[in-house]
Formats: C-alpha cells, sequence, structure tokens
C-alpha cells in the first residue's frame, strides 16, 4: 500500500456496452511526483428526492425493479420542505422518474450516478490523496482501482501540450508542432529531409497523423492547448483523421475525440482523460483588454516578441506557400514558433497555474475553471449537500439582473488633490454582513420572521441559514493567507472567486439566481455609497463623483501636501467613515459589518470631461470617463485615463495620443495657450499626411460580415475584404470613398476631414471647455481641410 497526493484532470463515466448505465467511474490526473495515473471506481447510485411522507411509498414503488432502500437521513429542499432520498441500481434514475410521475408522486430532484455526482460525494475537487496498491498503466504510469480516496491541497505542476497545425489551401495538414509536455518541441513534417534535430519529415499526410497520435501518446500531457485550438486545430485533425479511415486515439484510453456544443454556441472538444484548453479564450476569460486576440497581436504585448510571419490574409498564405516550398527548415521554425508562443503566453500571465487553482478551489473541470455560473453552482451545490439540501431545479423564469451599481452624478471640471476611496470587496462585504444568500432568502421567504434581515428592496434572509457567508468568509481568510505567503497566483483566484458571486446570482443561466436575491446587493452598495457621500460632505469635502464602490473626494489641499499628506488624510477619513458605518449597521440591523473602505489613490490632478451637448454654465460631467495625474510615493507623477478615447479601442492611434498630449498640457498647466498651439499644430500636419500611419480603426466582427443588418463602417470594409462567413478583426480607414480596408485600398484618397472632425475634435471640446475656450479656435471651423489637397493623400 502506498499514500500519494495528486490532481484529478479528467473524470467520466465508462457505460456498459449493453446501454447507458454507468458501468464505472474512470479518472486520471498527475501525481505530485510527476507520474501520471488512474483511478478505477464502482459508479455512484443513482437516487430520486421525493416529499419525506411518499418516501416508503417511492421505494417500495421502485423496490423490485430499482433494489430502490430509503436513506435514513433527513434531506430538505432550498425552502426547508422535507425531503427523502430514494437509492436505486445503476441506470434506473430516469425509469424511476418516470414512473414516480406516474404514480402521482413526483420526483423533486434526481441524481443520475455520473461522476461528478460521485466526486461530489466525496468531497473531490481536484486535489487527492489517495492510499491503495495501484499497478502500472498502459497509457498512464499507476493505475488505483477502488483506493481510499481523501481531498487533499496538493495541486501538483500539469503537463501542458501545446498544438499547431499548418494546412494548405486544400486543406491538407501539411505539419503539426508539438511543444510542452514530454520533451523538446517537435515538428512532424510532410516534406523533404530537413536538417534539424526538431523536424520528423514525412512522405504524407496520412503517415503524419500516424505519428501524431503516437507522439501525443508518448508524451502523455494532462492538457491540450494552442492558439484557437478547439475550434480550428483538433477539429482539422479530427476531420483529416476520419477522411483516412484513421482513429484519433490521443486519449489516457482507447477512443476518438468527441466535440460537444454548450450554451451560447460555443463548443468543447472532450479527449478521454485529458483536457482541451483553448489559450485564446483563456487570455479572453481573465479579463485582459486588448485589440488584437490573434497569436502575433497577443504576443506582441504580453511577450514583447511574436510569429516569425507576422503578414496577414492572403500575404501570409502566399509567404508560408514559399516558405514550405523554398525553405522547409524555416517554415517548419514558423510552426513550432506558435506552439512555443502559447505556451510562454500561459507562463507569463500565469494562466496555466491559474487554471489548475481555480478549478481545484471550485470543483468543476479544467475546462470550467474560468467560468463563473458551473464554478458557483459546483461551489453551493458542495455545501447544500453538506447540510442535506437538495438543489433546486432550473427554472425558465426571468431574472432582471437587478439594478445595478449606483453612479453619483459627476461634477465637471479640472481639480487639484483629489482622493480616490473606495470599499473593499463591496459586494462580497455585503454578502458577509447581511447573510445574502439564496438558502437564507428561500427560508425567510417560505417561513418570515421578525428578526430577518431586511434589504433595501424588500428581500428577506434568514440571519442563520446562510452559506455564502461562510464560504466567502473562508476565501477572504485564504487569501489574506496567500498574500502575506507571496502566493499571488491563490490570492488572484480568491479575489475574482469572490467578485464573481454576485454576478451568477444577477444571471438567469444560474439556479439560484433571482432577481429580489441579486437587488438586495446592489440596493444595499447603494444605500452605503450614498452614506458615503453624505459623510464626507458632512466633514467637509466635495464629492466629485461616485461609482458602485468609489468615491472622489477633494482633499482640500494645495500642491504644497505630498503623497504622504494627502494619502496620510486619506486613511484618516476612511478609518473614521469606517467606523460610523459599523456603528450604523450594528444599530439598525444588529450584525457586525465587514465593510472597510480604504483610500486607493490620490490625484494631483483630475479630470471630467463634461457631458457632449451639456453648455449649462455649471455642466454635469461625463461618467465612467475621466483622467488624473496620479501622485505616487515619493511625489513621482503617472498619467492615468479611464473611459476615455486614449484607451478606448474604437479610437485611431492619432486620436489616442492626441488626447493624452492634451491632458499632459492640461496637468501641467500650460493654459489655453499652451494647448491651442499643440491643437493648431496637430490640425494643420493632419493633411499633410504626417499623421497618416495613425488613422487605422481597428475593430473587430464578432458574427461574420455578412450577419449584419446595418453597414457600419467595419462591416463595409470587411464585405470589400471578401468575408462572408468570416468573423474577427478588420483594420481599415476612412477615405474619400467611404472605409475601406488597408490591405485592399482603392486609391481614393483619405478623408481627413472626417479625422478632423469624427477623432480628433471631440477630444478638443471637451478640454477646452474647462479653461473657457473653443475647439474652432484650436483646430479650425468644420469643413476647412475640404481646401486641401495632399500630394501623399493616396497613398
Amino acid at each position: 500500500m502506498i499514500d500519494v497526493r495528486g490532481f484529478i484532470v479528467s473524470a467520466w463515466d465508462e457505460h456498459r456496452a449493453d446501454g447507458p448505465a454507468p458501468r464505472r467511474t474512470l479518472a486520471t490526473g498527475r501525481l505530485e511526483d510527476g507520474r501520471s495515473f488512474a483511478l478505477v471506481l464502482p459508479a455512484p447510485a443513482p437516487a430520486v428526492y421525493v416529499a419525506a411522507a411518499d418516501g416508503p411509498r417511492a421505494a417500495a414503488l421502485l423496490g423490485g425493479t430499482h433494489r430502490a432502500t430509503l436513506d435514513p437521513t433527513a434531506w430538505s429542499d432550498l425552502a426547508g420542505a422535507a425531503l427523502a432520498r430514494v437509492e436505486l441500481r445503476a441506470g434506473a434514475a430516469e425509469d424511476a422518474w418516470r414512473r414516480l410521475a406516474a404514480s402521482g408522486t413526483p420526483a423533486r430532484h434526481v441524481e443520475r450516478g455520473r461522476a461528478s455526482d460521485g466526486l461530489l460525494a466525496l468531497g473531490l475537487v481536484g486535489p487527492v490523496a489517495m492510499r491503495g496498491e495501484p499497478v502500472p498503466g498502459r497509457r498512464v504510469g499507476l493505475v488505483f482501482v477502488n483506493p481510499e480516496l481523501a481531498p487533499s491541497a496538493a495541486v501538483p505542476q500539469l503537463a501542458w501540450l501545446a498544438l499547431d497545425i499548418e494546412t494548405d489551401r486544400a486543406g491538407t495538414v501539411t505539419a503539426v508542432s508539438l511543444a510542452g509536455a514530454g520533451g523538446p518541441g517537435e515538428v512532424l513534417f510532410v516534406g523533404p529531409p530537413v536538417a534539424s534535430p526538431t523536424v520528423i519529415s514525412l512522405p504524407s499526410e496520412r503517415a503524419l497523423l500516424t505519428v501524431l497520435s503516437d507522439r501525443i501518446r508518448a508524451r502523455d500531457p494532462d492538457v491540450v492547448t494552442g492558439w484557437n485550438v478547439v475550434d480550428f486545430d483538433l477539429q482539422v485533425l479530427a476531420a483529416r483523421y476520419a477522411a483516412h479511415g484513421i482513429p484519433f486515439d490521443v486519449g489516457r484510453v482507447p477512443g476518438g475525440l468527441a466535440l460537444r456544443s454548450r450554451p451560447g454556441g460555443r463548443h468543447s472538444i472532450e479527449l478521454a482523460g485529458r483536457a482541451v484548453l483553448d489559450a485564446m479564450r483563456l487570455v479572453r476569460a481573465s479579463g485582459r483588454r486588448l485589440d488584437d486576440f490573434t497569436l502575433d497581436g497577443v504576443a506582441q504585448v504580453i511577450l514583447g516578441e511574436g510569429k516569425t510571419v507576422s503578414a496577414r490574409g492572403e500575404a501570409k498564405l502566399r509567404e508560408l506557400e514559399r516558405l514550405r516550398r523554398d525553405e522547409p527548415a524555416r517554415f517548419c521554425a514558423y510552426c513550432l514558433r506558435d506552439a512555443e508562443l502559447v505556451l510562454a503566453i500561459l507562463a507569463r500571465t500565469g494562466l496555466d497555474a491559474l487554471t489548475a487553482r481555480r478549478a481545484a478551489l471550485t470543483g468543476v473541470s479544467l475546462d470550467l475553471a474560468w467560468t463563473s455560473i458551473p464554478a458557483f453552482e459546483r461551489i453551493y451545490g458542495a455545501a447544500l449537500r453538506a447540510r442535506r439540501v437538495v438543489p433546486p431545479a432550473r427554472s425558465d423564469a426571468p431574472v432582471s439582473g437587478a439594478a445595478g451599481g449606483t453612479v453619483l452624478a459627476a461634477k465637471a471640471g479640472l481639480f487639484k488633490n483629489v482622493l480616490v476611496l473606495d470599499f473593499r470587496s463591496l459586494y462580497p462585504s455585503l454578502m458577509r454582513t447581511f447573510h445574502l444568500d439564496p438558502l437564507g432568502h428561500a427560508r425567510a421567504t417560505e417561513r418570515p420572521r421578525p428578526d430577518d434581515l431586511v434589504a433595501p428592496n424588500g428581500a428577506r434572509f434568514d440571519r442563520t441559514e446562510g452559506i455564502l457567508p461562510g464560504i466567502l468568509e473562508t476565501y477572504a481568510r485564504e487569501r489574506e493567507a496567500a498574500l502575506g505567503a507571496g502566493d499571488e497566483t491563490a490570492a488572484h483566484v480568491y479575489k475574482i472567486l469572490q467578485n464573481s458571486f454576485y454576478g451568477v446570482l444577477g444571471a438567469s443561466g444560474c439556479r439560484y439566481a433571482r432577481t429580489e436575491l441579486a437587488g438586495a446587493i446592489t440596493s444595499f452598495g447603494q444605500l452605503f455609497l450614498r452614506a458615503a457621500r453624505d459623510w464626507f460632505e458632512a466633514q467637509g469635502h466635495e464629492v466629485l463623483y461616485g461609482d458602485t464602490d468609489s468615491v472622489f473626494v477633494r482633499s482640500g489641499f494645495g500642491d504644497e501636501a505630498g503623497h504622504a499628506a494627502l494619502s496620510g488624510l486619506g486613511r484618516e477619513l476612511v478609518a473614521a467613515l469606517n467606523r460610523h458605518l459599523a456603528e450604523r449597521i450594528r444599530r439598525d440591523h444588529d450584525v457586525a459589518s465587514h465593510l472597510s473602505m480604504r483610500c486607493e489613490k490620490v490625484y494631483r490632478r483630475f479630470f471630467i470631461p463634461r457631458l457632449r451637448g451639456d453648455a449649462s454654465p455649471d455642466g454635469r460631467g461625463r461618467g465612467k470617463g475621466y483622467a488624473g495625474l496620479l501622485l505616487l510615493p515619493g511625489d513621482a507623477t503617472e498619467m492615468e485615463v479611464r473611459g476615455m478615447e486614449a484607451v478606448r479601442s474604437d479610437s485611431t492611434p492619432l486620436a489616442r495620443r492626441f488626447q493624452v498630449e492634451l491632458l499632459r498640457h492640461l496637468f501641467a498647466g500650460d493654459g489655453e495657450a499652451g494647448l491651442r498651439a499643440h491643437g493648431r499644430e496637430t490640425a494643420a500636419r493632419l493633411p499633410r499626411g504626417d499623421f497618416d500611419g495613425e488613422l487605422v480603426y481597428r475593430k473587430a466582427l464578432r458574427r461574420p460580415a455578412e450577419g449584419y443588418e446595418t453597414q457600419t463602417p467595419q462591416v463595409r470594409a470587411a464585405r470589400l475584404l471578401g468575408w462572408t462567413d468570416r468573423r474577427g478583426r478588420v483594420d481599415y480607414v476612412m477615405t474619400r470613398a467611404g472605409p475601406e480596408p488597408v490591405s485592399a485600398r482603392s486609391g481614393a484618397p483619405l478623408d481627413y476631414e472626417h479625422y478632423l472632425e469624427r477623432q480628433l475634435r471631440p477630444i478638443a471640446e471637451s478640454i477646452a471647455q474647462v479653461l473657457g475656450a473653443s475647439a474652432d479656435d484650436w483646430l479650425g471651423e468644420a469643413g476647412q481641410l475640404g481646401l486641401f489637397a495632399s500630394p501623399r493623400a493616396g497613398r
């Protein structure tokens, strides 16, 4: 007998050959010592839940056929109604459901005896401790048959294999690169011998596919990844294997690859014993805001380097054809580079480790680690099971999502020495403080009590029945411990998971979501943001703006105050506010406050533009968009722009740069004359062609170009490129003939007046208003550029 720890990468049902009933549960993963392992476990028994009074009758009805037994443990539903659990033989769940319905004793909930049910019953969420007598495996290092299992905290390093394919114009696979798990990178290449130890030259596509299966099995990855690997590489490979009549057998047990459809039209790929994770999806799910999600675009931003061939479209196809024909070594190097870039991006961002840690914390499979609803349902479902509470059925009832966070009216202008004060993890803190929780809400709604906690929107919550407060308290404690230990990966996972809980409770796809539940969270948030505003103003500090969990407050200090003095004032203010709110919450609700405001940052200068079209003397500010000169420790400064053109992907590079330059002049105190001089210089240089390289719009099409009814500039440009069933990013410029793709210009001159009026003038106007000036004086009257002709305009 040995004791080992590992991580379950994949778990699935092994079905009988004669029917759908699971025969066994199989699972595979990675041990701490680096070996792969497999588990062979008995399939969990299915069960049905009925009203407690109907338990004996249901067990008798199903007993002979389905060997039903009545669980003596007391169960209940979310609202507190007593239930009985009737355990069945394998494969009996669906028939039992039908027979109970026909008998007038409907089942309230069904457990179908799947692998996920078995892991949930054992309390396993990925990390596992095993005690048993293993035997050597065929496609894994060790196999444990029905060992002793227990939850563990270990998350060993997983083996990630990046895969990338190249195809010719006919769709034939010409090369496949593998990098990561199992050794150095390698390329399988259909072509002549190449003098490189990383290249295996093969005579045909069929030979390549045969060798590829052997190489993937030999490398034994836990995770297969790549850029767009789910929607392209693996689907193409599956089709080519099928065309040759070769099984795509690269899992940890014999069998093929399965393509699954998920809600929202997305696909996933199942590969027995391994996880398939699309690296592009991981980067998107992480919340990174990038203009270009191609592999080359992301690599340039994250790594500072990119593909060896960066051309796009037809130019890229021609160059790759030339390399394959004339320079096969460089062609193979290009292919391998694509796989290596994927691994480098995952390592630099930490997304490989983050994904495993998030899956380990939530209990979902690796491919669902970055989802919010499945992760929440798994976490909450496990906590319910520990209390012998059955999850609610999914409902088609709409969930409105409730009102969002409060936005306090912004005051337009340029201000000195502004403090930004924000509530730390506002919504999780409110859930902990006021017991905002699906179970507590359901129990209080069914049986209201005088001492229930009542939210501003009227939703009621039981003080003792909640689950989320305890989960969030544990996460908060673990996050602080992770920060103290320098484990940034774990700290980040705890933070983003906590912050996702509000969103799922207002999402119609979540079985626990309710409009009144989400509304309770936001209504408390609105209440305390306004309370913070009122308190600061009572202390004599003007509040310039507020949004959801932050307020922007004038310090009243002059520029003689440095960062230490300003941040010190901020700390004093939030300490006093925190005490005030704690006393109010204890007095009004008799609970302990978990709300904590902090001084997040200090701006030496802070700018809020006016709402467009607002010409009133005390013009209202534009919410969600502002800029400031951030004051750092030591009194250095740094420009920061939020929600304005300088950080928006739908602005041209020229517009972004122009706004930043004007703001620098504004914050430096150059006055109206300095800004006017810069604006006039920019307007004068524009029609001379000095900025032609900065006039490209880059916008993404989320669906094929032909699927849009409105012909926006980007859609028109995409159609000019011949895009019909293709989506993606299109680069275009505005010409006198309208929008044209950069790679297919007609020769029409650039429309400089468009760029002046649509890109530069709104930016100049928003800043000129603060100084009581006019953008017309800075840029010139509308239409004047039409008088000029540029010898470079047709480039």
